[in-house]
């Protein structure tokens, strides 16, 4: 089986074709936009949550069958069909960036593609995708980090982005601020974050800050 290389993608305004409009197909469009895609989604039929998004205007809808040329253009592709067949001949015709998420034989779609959706644990400026051959075990591991990575890491990371402008603004000297950039994300301040909570770990940069 091909060893897939993890990378994060931006498709902020690109354009995403979708074909199969079922609970599936809902699902991978839901998450699409969530990352401002422009979705355009192929299909016959279509759920009615769906509907509701095409009728907002949020996704453009052609209504019918999937047929060659309807890829042309597209950044990504998901083939989310419950035909083999259909999928398949969508994978062909893919320049490159293409998803089957039919239920079915898991090293035959393996082979059609050419990238995955792993589990994805997001929490403002975190964002951790974890893949596996086995999809319930990427979950399991998800749910396991979002019990360690929650809101109090969250608030840290938007306060490192926040003090490391601050810090390239007023520090003149480079070596000065990479030495202060790796002791405010140590494993030293993440201890005392996990340990006391934000706030201390917070007073430790600070004090870092002024004595470095």
């Amino acid at each position: 089986m091909a060893k897939y290389f993890p990378i994060l993608v931006n498709i902020k305004d690109k354009k995403c074709v979708i074909v199969g409009g079922g609970s599936v197909g809902e699902r991978k469009i839901k998450t699409l936009l969530k990352y401002g895609a422009k979705i355009t989604l192929i299909s016959p039929e279509t759920t009615d949550k769906i509907k509701e998004l095409i009728n907002r205007g949020k996704i453009n809808y052609i209504n019918r069958e999937y047929k060659k040329g309807d890829l042309e253009d597209a950044f990504l592709v998901v083939a989310a069909t419950s035909s083999s067949k259909i999928n398949r001949q969508i994978a062909r015709d893919a320049y490159y960036l293409v998803n089957i998420v039919e239920k079915g034989d898991f090293q035959e779609n393996m082979n059609n593609i050419s990238y995955t959706v792993p589990a994805i644990y997001e929490m403002d400026d975190l964002t951790i995708a974890i893949s596996t051959d086995f999809p319930a075990l990427s979950k399991l591991l998800k749910d396991e980090i979002a019990q360690n990575y929650g809101k109090e890491f969250a608030k840290y990371l938007k306060y490192l982005k926040k003090i490391r402008r601050e810090i390239k603004q007023k520090i003149a000297d480079n070596k000065r601020r990479q030495k202060i950039f790796r002791k405010i994300a140590s494993k030293k301040i993440v201890s005392i974050l996990r340990q006391k909570g934000f706030e201390e770990a917070k007073r430790e940069i600070e004090k870092i800050i002024n004595e470095t």
